[in-house]
């Protein structure tokens, strides 16, 4: 028993340490790609790359609970330094924030893939690797390498090994960045070094480095000292030897692509010093100094073209210039930007509608706000200086659907509507009364009034459906049919209250599962929408049948059974009851002839 209770135990840790590590891949890749995509949309649409800059950061925010306080700061610290490149459209800025952020990534991927060789979780590691070797950029023959050392145990070679890539790597961009002739050349190569530093700054063997060596250098090239950072520069590659000296390899000017383990799986290292069982505590990405004091020329140019345009509208220069500055500082630099933002704030709102149909209110609601900062951030600052009222108004709606339970598909057609009168109002247009009425009437029943009042109608429609049977419920097939009319058109109106107590209990009693009954909604999907008009047709058809069978029985209508007769029958006296027809020969209301 206590055999297996122990193996039980080493199975539980081992999933925990695997569980660990899956988080940190996971939010390499999603950072990694959205990483790519605004370096490559930084000189065509600036607008659309802080969009893409402000998801990840929020996503980034939501994935990273498993990652080390220090390292998920300095990430976040960077990803708003990214942003203000992206404003000021510095490519170098932008690109040096974006090596830190896969240098802290590196770190990260350093220490869990180390943690799954040490838990001989080698596919788990496999991964991690793979991972790593793209963050920090390392040769292609290093995955060889280490496999060959992580199946022979040697842990220690192994550590030795990735350092002496990486110190080889950080003095081959340092001894590039000393003889660069652009200063921006040099920029993004000692930020390449400072990157690579960042993953192994806790072994012992790189005590001589700090990271206020590389921000200093760094700092020197942002003020435009190109002999101070040389000199920098030149003392911060004699201690990257140093730090190869300790790890037991000369340093080489050659890339570390050349380095091959030892036959034996291990590594020869000249009297290295042990790692310790007990690894220091990382220190905190410093913050590196911006390239650029001053925003580039083409930058001034777009400004003063937009400020150009943006007087055009405005007759207040004051608040022209305010808006512009407001605009630029949002990455919008011509009024087609500021068209294009919008569009992409329609683009967000018809993705929350999605995710809405399919049941994910949560993520709609995420989207929403995302929608709400950039609505602010790049198309409200004109809208609220040509028309105010339609700025507060659309803030307001999106604010309100953020929070409102029971939300539909058609609330977002509202909302897009909205968004196209912000556009409208560049050229001082209007959808006209009937959208502003839609407004207003969504803002006041958006959210509990209206799930009450459709829970409420949904159940009085129960009071006419008992007096239904009562009332129906008799022998007459026709009177039944007249029932079945009643019951078919009152069933949506409790459909669409049983869909809003499903939202209630999934947005208010944490039951998610209850939001499935959203589906039943004539406003939530094209399928209820047909369910309602089949009961409609069922309506006219079962009350078209009873209504008919009705009046033929009162003699309203003619069949071939009973045929109308102006002439009264022979024997009967008009007014007169025929003696012979007593209570047991009486045909009740409800029954059929």
């Amino acid at each position: 028993m206590k055999r297996w209770l122990a193996v039980l135990v080493l199975a539980t840790l081992v999933c925990s340490m695997g569980a660990s590590a899956a988080p940190i891949a996971t939010v390499y890749d999603q950072l990694a790609s959205s990483l790519a995509q605004v370096q490559n949309l930084q000189s065509r649409n600036p607008a659309q790359a802080l969009t893409l800059l402000n998801d990840a950061q929020n996503r980034f925010r939501g994935s990273a609970s498993d990652l080390a306080s220090q390292l998920s700061d300095g990430i976040l610290r960077n990803l708003e330094d990214a942003k203000v490149a992206i404003q000021r459209r510095s490519r170098t800025d932008l690109e040096a924030r974006i090596l830190v952020i896969r240098g802290i990534l590196g770190k990260a991927l350093y220490d869990a893939y180390f943690a799954a060789v040490t838990a001989k979780q080698i596919p788990q590691a496999q991964e991690l690797l793979r991972r790593l070797i793209a963050a920090s950029e390392l040769p292609a023959t290093l995955p060889e390498q280490a496999t060959a050392l992580a199946n022979a145990a040697n842990l220690n070679g192994l550590r030795l090994l990735f350092e002496r890539v990486y110190a080889q790597n950080m003095l081959n961009a340092i001894n590039r960045a000393r003889s660069q002739a652009s200063l921006q050349a040099a920029y993004l190569d000692t930020t390449r070094a400072y990157a690579l530093y960042l993953v192994v700054q806790d072994s012992p063997r790189a005590n001589g480095l700090s990271a206020q060596d590389f921000v200093g250098a760094l700092a020197k090239l942002s003020a435009n000292q190109a002999e101070d950072f040389r000199s920098q520069a030149r003392a911060l590659s004699q201690k990257i030897q140093a730090f190869l000296q300790q790890i037991g390899s000369r340093p080489s000017s050659q890339s570390a692509q050349a380095v091959t383990p030892p036959a034996s799986g291990g590594v020869a290292a000249q009297s290295p010093t042990p790692h310790p069982q007990s690894k220091p505590q990382t220190t905190p990405p410093s913050p590196i100094p911006a390239v650029l004091a001053q925003p580039s020329a083409p930058a001034e140019d777009a400004y003063q073209r937009l400020l150009g345009d943006v007087r055009f509208l405005l007759s207040d220069p004051a608040q022209a210039e305010r808006v512009t500055e407001q605009l630029t500082g949002a990455g919008i630099f011509s009024i087609d930007d500021w068209k294009r933002a919008v569009l992409e704030v329609k683009g967000q709102a018809i993705t929350a509608q999605s995710q809405v149909q399919v049941g994910r209110f949560e993520q709609a609601r995420q989207t929403l706000r995302q929608l709400q900062s950039q609505y602010r951030s790049q198309v409200e600052p004109i809208v609220a200086a040509l028309n105010p009222a339609l700025a507060e108004r659309t803030n307001q709606l999106i604010g309100a659907m953020q929070q409102a339970v029971g939300l539909r598909t058609t609330d977002f057609s509202v909302l897009s509507n909205e968004l196209e009168e912000s556009r409208l109002a560049l050229s001082r247009q209007s959808l006209g009364f009937g959208h502003n009425f839609q407004v207003r009437l969504q803002l006041l029943l958006l959210g509990l009034p209206r799930a009450v009042l459709f829970i409420l109608a949904g159940l009085l429609a129960v009071i006419p459906l008992y007096l239904l049977v009562l009332t129906f419920g008799g022998r007459n097939i026709y009177w039944r049919f007249l029932g079945l009319a009643f019951f078919f058109l009152l069933l949506p109106a409790m459909l669409e209250g049983l869909s809003y107590i499903g939202s209630i209990l999934a947005d208010y009693g944490n039951l998610p599962f209850f939001g499935a009954l959203a589906n039943l909604s004539i406003q939530q999907s094209v399928t209820a929408q047909m369910f309602w008009a089949l009961t409609l047709f069922l309506v006219i058809a079962f009350a078209g049948i009873g209504l008919r069978g009705i009046a033929i029985q009162f003699g309203l209508l003619q069949n071939a059974r009973t045929p109308l007769s102006n002439t009264q029958p022979t024997g009967v006296s008009v007014g007169r009851v025929d003696p012979k027809m007593t209570t047991e020969t009486l045909v009740e209301w409800d029954e059929e002839f």
